[in-house]
């Protein structure tokens, strides 16, 4: 890999792990790898494409877990908190990066590490344990088939002060859409990564807090720039109102009720504490605590749910729906199960049984009814693979599969990933289109722009196109006087948020908002003493980006998977009113050739080909990368 590299910014190893032998291996992180990738996600997705074989099963010895610690971790920047996890997911095959909150960056790095790669399988479970120390491969067998929650707060009790990133038993039982989350908080790996530990039989990987400092080039300017954005961020307005209800807030009528539940808390160096504690005083879940990374009120008891997402209203008290939702939300939080793909799941399996397409001869004589106690068990039949249960653990397109008889037609994905943000209420904004052009599938991260909100004026659509460094004559073509495109934007998005990954600092929209590409250049060279270009710094995103991407094109994936969900072309009925899906300025509604006319624009902004949406070999001169 080349020799030890002394920049400032980086611990300068990278540790190898081989579960299958037991042995570690250290090797110097290579300075090239930094100069071209910058970091964390970059050198994850290198990593990945030079380590992990083609056609790799995801559930094999043979595939990768790569963790890596961007640049900004392990310093004061504020929002540096981000850990990467870039592996071969089993719900779709594909290679993708998964991100978190949480101290496993900055606790990886005070142990003398950017990054961690694990392969192999043991023998029996083990839980992997990073310090200064060494490395330990531990027994895990008191923890196998126990949950995330607990799995965390066992090995805190003997490792403290510790991050831990564990499984639940969906892991352990292979569930394809399975999920985890780092210190029980900040959410990682949606699509399958616990199953990816639990086929290694890895319960756990924990990493103790070392004494190696993150050695900084010139601490005074750095301190100077963070300073600054400390007094940005607490001087803005919209800091007290996340600290006292929450990144996502409750609805009015349980306002109150959600306040007097939930303490925030917050990942290293951020100011914003968008995470919650919640504790349940009254009803049948009293004394329930529980970790959120954000609220979501879930329609347990509503009348018939349709494929296309249409709903009546819920009838249960403000209390009641409280109550179930975050009961709801700690049991799939300890099992391991994705949100919102089990959520889709179970709304599958309820209209599968209303409508008759299953019985209970294929239930196991379980009554399907929309209601939490359902919901639950369920959950619990997903997460342990029984009965029923071992059909819905092969996820929602799986699961639609094995079942036949026309179930597909009930289900609404993308790469078999439920829909997160669904247009036709909103209007097609770049975290809409980007859930299309995602290699991970449907997701919420790497399209964000304004149009995160409604109404923004395209005055908003230009100023971030500048933070985000987008080129003049590029921006022009990108942004029109009345309107964006969805297709060329959601380019740059993608690359800004690549460069968040690569520094490890958080995209949510709360913390993006401070940051403008000219900041991140001077926080770079203060850390790092390497002055990038804003230009130079975006290029260097975009080549991490179109490594990742390259990673799916050596498996099959090309334009034919980049496809909208038929749903989202039929009407939308939520509160009585019909939703069609339309631009974002909501001026016309789209057809499908509309959305494969931004798909077009979207591959020619890139430099792919608009046929097959595959980098050009243009592109990859231009980005240094045609040996690949």
């Amino acid at each position: 890999m080349g020799s030890k590299t002394s920049i400032p910014g980086y611990a300068s190893r990278i540790l190898y792990v081989d579960l299958t032998s037991g042995r570690p291996v250290e090797e110097p992180l290579d300075p090239e790898l930094v100069m071209a990738l910058i970091g964390g996600y970059g050198v994850n997705n290198r990593l990945a494409y030079d380590l992990t074989p083609r056609g790799t099963d995801p559930l094999s010895p043979a595939n990768r877990i790569i963790i890596g610690a961007g640049t900004f971790a392990g310093t004061f920047v504020p929002g540096a908190a981000k850990v990467l996890v870039t592996t071969r997911f089993p719900l779709n095959g594909a290679f993708a990066t998964a991100a978190g909150g949480g101290s496993f960056a900055l606790l990886l790095k005070s142990a003398g590490y950017d990054h961690v790669v694990i392969s192999g399988r043991a023998q029996r479970p083990v839980y992997l344990r990073i310090s200064e120390a060494g490395v330990e491969l531990g027994d895990a067998t008191g923890l196998w088939g126990k949950d995330s929650f607990y799995t965390v707060d066992d090995l805190r009790r003997r490792y403290e002060p510790c991050s831990v990133i564990p499984i639940g038993q969906a892991g352990e039982n292979l569930v394809r859409d399975s999920i985890t989350s780092v210190d029980k908080a900040g959410t990682l790996g949606r699509g399958g990564l616990p199953a990816v530990m639990g086929a290694k039989n890895l319960k756990a990987i924990v990493v103790q807090q070392g004494t190696a400092p993150v050695n900084i080039a010139h601490r005074l300017t750095l301190q100077k720039l963070v300073n600054n954005l400390h007094e940005r961020i607490i001087a803005w307005p919209g800091r007290r109102f996340i600290l006292d209800n929450g990144v996502a807030p409750a609805p009015p009528d349980i306002a109150k009720l959600h306040h007097m539940a939930r303490k925030p808390i917050a990942c290293p160096g951020c100011l914003l504490a968008d995470k919650e504690v919640v504790m349940l005083r009254k009803g049948p879940y009293a004394g329930l605590q529980t970790y959120i990374s954000s609220l979501s009120i879930h329609q347990f008891d509503a009348p018939y749910v349709s494929v296309e997402g249409n709903q009546q209203t819920d009838t249960r008290s403000s209390t009641e729906a409280y109550e179930q939702s975050i009961k709801y939300l700690d049991a799939l939080n300890r099992y391991g199960l994705c949100r919102a793909n089990f959520s889709s799941l179970f709304a599958m399996m309820v209209n599968l049984y209303r409508e008759g397409v299953i019985t209970k001869e294929d239930t196991g004589g379980i009554e399907l009814k929309g209601d939490i106690e359902t919901a639950l068990k369920l959950a619990r039949m997903a997460a342990f693979r029984e009965g029923i249960g071992g059909i819905m653990a092969e996820g929602l397109v799986g699961a639609a599969q094995r079942i036949g008889r026309g179930a597909e037609k009930y289900i609404a994905h993308i790469k078999g990933q439920a829909i997160i943000t669904d247009p036709r209420p909103r209007g097609l904004g770049t975290m809409e289109f980007e859930q299309i052009t995602s290699p991970r599938g449907a997701h919420v991260a790497a399209g964000g722009s304004p149009a995160f909100e409604p109404g923004r004026p395209v005055a908003d659509f230009v100023r971030h196109g500048e933070r985000m460094g987008i080129p003049e004559e590029a921006l022009k073509r990108v942004v029109g006087p009345t309107s964006f495109n969805p297709g060329r934007y959601s380019r740059y998005s993608e690359d800004w948020y690549s460069l968040f990954n690569c520094l490890s600092l958080c995209n949510r929209a709360q913390v993006n908002r401070f940051y403008h590409v000219n900041t991140i250049a001077a926080l770079y060279s203060a850390v790092t003493g390497i002055d990038l270009s804003p230009a130079q710094l975006m290029k260097a995103s975009e080549r991490a980006w179109t490594i990742g991407k390259l990673l799916n094109v050596r498996e099959g994936f090309d334009r034919q998977d980049d496809q909208a969900p038929e749903a989202w072309f039929r009407p939308l009925v939520q509160g009585g009113k019909e939703y069609q899906i339309t631009d974002y300025e909501a001026t016309s509604t789209l057809t499908r050739a509309d959305i494969e006319r931004f798909l077009d624009d979207y591959y020619d902004e890139r430099g792919y080909d608009r046929q097959s949406g595959v980098p050009t070999r243009r592109k990859l001169e231009e980005l240094g990368l045609e040996s690949l």
